[in-house]
């Protein structure tokens, strides 16, 4: 059953999460790609999405190719941390392997989408995260 909370978006609770197939996808800002004179956000802007399965970004690395598009995934199994970097107007999103090395991350979202966005996540890695059984001596 889906919530509706004050701020007019919507909230999936655990077990329907489980067993839903619901995606979540956040993008750079054109505003913060602007600000920051950066042309291939502005034309392409980075995405990040999550889903039952991982996380997985798409990024167009130069505005005159965009046919030179990295394609990165993150299964969930093996996602260590996720971090909400805030800022004062835009917020960063960086998801890290449990190797610590080439994490995903996305620069200039906003705020309320990378809230969302992370809250889905670690929903999503307590539900798959395994129960630890107390030893017995």
């Amino acid at each position: 059953m889906a919530v509706v909370t004050g701020h007019n978006k919507r909230e999936n609770s655990v077990t329907q999460a489980s067993t839903n197939s619901t995606r979540i996808a956040v993008r750079s800002s054109r505003l913060w790609a602007a600000f920051h004179l950066n042309c291939t956000r502005l034309l392409f802007p980075a995405r990040m999405s999550a889903d039952q399965i991982g996380v997985s970004t798409s990024n167009v690395d130069f505005w005159l190719t965009p046919w030179r598009r990295v394609d990165e995934h993150l299964p969930l199994s093996h996602i260590a941390e996720v971090t909400h970097i805030r800022g004062f107007f835009w917020d960063a999103i960086s998801v890290e392997s449990s190797g610590g090395l080439n994490p995903l991350r996305v620069f200039g979202v906003a705020k309320p989408a990378a809230r969302d966005f992370v809250d889905h996540v670690r929903m999503r890695l307590n539900e798959v995260a395994p129960v630890p059984t107390p030893t017995r001596r």
